[in-house]
């Protein structure tokens, strides 16, 4: 009866889908019930048509009402919801993420997070490509502005990763040369720092030619899987990691050999 009082939102049905996003920037959303279950070694089914050279870098299940979080290589953040991502078949290449957000020329998305309010989680952690990390107040990202500045990237700088982490989580990361460290997340080692900040050094690196290439939160029971380009894996439980203090230099997560991949 009174204006105003139904949002699009509410016309949407609140389900399952699956969200892609191609590194060349396609996006689409498609009904996770698409997708049939097969037993572990199928062949699997096309989920995606792909240009030539294109890959698959983010895909999540979520929920058509969930918020979605765009982290890009240029330290911004955008934002929308499930049902905005264009709908599209389960072999269909979807459309560009231009029509949905208003990335700069030489903006990629690096992190993609899904939650259901800025209650999800008490801090945001990014981490850059140098090796920098920054803990930030999830609800500082709850405004009414489709795009916020999420940290202030130095020169030649980029991030590479965003997680939710908890009070006293463990924050585990790991170089392109195969060294890692982990340290605790608490104010006492990672203090909360504004949205427009740099952050600070979170991994020190052996070699110049070494940078951050993951960063994840370390789980009760969880194991560390690495893997080359050149498709060796291997999975080790993080209790043979030691908590140590940030800023350190890396120990040893994957001994790498030229003739299995980087």
């Amino acid at each position: 009866p009174a204006e105003d009082e139904v949002s699009i939102a509410d016309l949407i049905a609140e389900r399952d889908v699956v969200i892609t996003i191609t590194r060349d920037g396609y996006a689409k959303r498609t009904p996770a019930d698409l997708y049939r279950s097969q037993r572990r070694g199928g062949k699997g089914i096309k989920g995606a048509a792909l240009r030539e050279d294109d890959i698959v870098e983010h895909f999540m299940v979520t929920s058509t009402h969930d918020l979605l979080l765009f982290f890009t290589n240029r330290g911004r953040v955008y934002r929308a919801r499930g049902f905005e991502v264009p709908e599209a078949g389960r072999d269909a290449r979807g459309k560009h993420v231009a029509n949905l957000l208003a990335l700069a020329g030489d903006e990629q998305i690096a992190q993609v997070l899904s939650i259901k309010n800025f209650e999800a989680a008490k801090y945001l952690v990014l981490a850059t490509k140098a090796g920098l990390v920054k803990k930030t107040a999830l609800s500082e990202f709850d405004t009414n502005r489709s795009t916020l500045i999420a940290i202030n990237l130095r020169e030649d700088d980029e991030v590479i990763s965003a997680r939710l982490v908890g009070a006293g989580d463990d924050l585990l990361l790991v170089s392109a040369k195969g060294l890692s460290v982990r340290f605790n997340s608490s104010d006492d080692t990672l203090r909360p720092m504004g949205r427009a900040t740099s952050g600070v050094i979170g991994m020190r690196f052996k070699h110049e030619s070494d940078y951050l290439l993951a960063m994840d939160v370390v789980r009760d029971g969880a194991s560390l899987v690495t893997v080359t380009d050149g498709g060796f894996a291997k999975r080790t439980q993080l209790t043979e990691w030691p908590t140590k203090g940030r800023a350190t230099l890396g120990i040893r997560a994957m001994r790498l050999v030229q003739e299995r991949g980087k």
